[in-house]
C-alpha cells in the first residue's frame, strides 16, 4: 500500500505501489515519521527523532541523526541502502530533506535513486 495515502480524482484511496522503488520510497517514509514506541507489537519500528529535537545545530548532532536513520533503514528496509541525507532550506524557510538510496531491482542491478520530503 502506496504511503503516505492520498485522495486523486477517481482514484482509490488505497493505491498500490507499481514499482519496487515506489515500495522503499514508502517504506521510508513510514519508517521516518513513525516514533519509536508507537507499534504495538513491534515497539522498536520507527524512529526517535524527537530525541534530537533540543541538541545544538551542529555536525556532530546532525551525525547522530543521519547515524539513527541509517541504523533503522538497515533493521527494517532489507533492500535499501541509505547513501545520502541531506537538509535543504529553501526561499520560504521550509526544510526538504533529500535521501538517496539505492535499490536492487528486479533485474539484479542495484541503482540510486532520491527521495525529497518537506518538514
Amino acid at each position: 500500500i502506496q504511503f503516505p495515502s492520498h485522495i486523486k480524482d477517481g482514484d482509490y484511496l488505497l493505491d498500490l505501489n507499481k514499482t519496487i522503488v515506489d515500495n522503499v520510497k514508502s517504506q521510508l517514509i513510514h519508517l521516518i515519521f513513525t516514533p519509536e514506541g508507537q507499534r504495538l507489537r513491534e515497539p522498536l519500528f520507527g524512529t526517535n527523532l524527537i530525541q534530537f529535537l533540543f541538541n545544538p545545530n551542529d555536525s556532530q548532532s546532525w551525525d547522530d541523526v543521519v547515524m539513527h536513520i541509517k541504523t533503522k533503514v538497515n533493521q527494517y528496509i532489507y533492500n535499501c541502502t541509505l547513501e545520502d541525507i541531506e537538509a535543504i532550506t529553501d526561499e520560504d524557510d521550509n526544510i526538504n530533506i533529500k535521501i538517496v538510496f539505492s535499490v536492487v531491482e528486479r533485474d539484479g542491478v542495484r541503482r540510486s535513486y532520491e527521495l525529497t520530503q518537506i518538514i
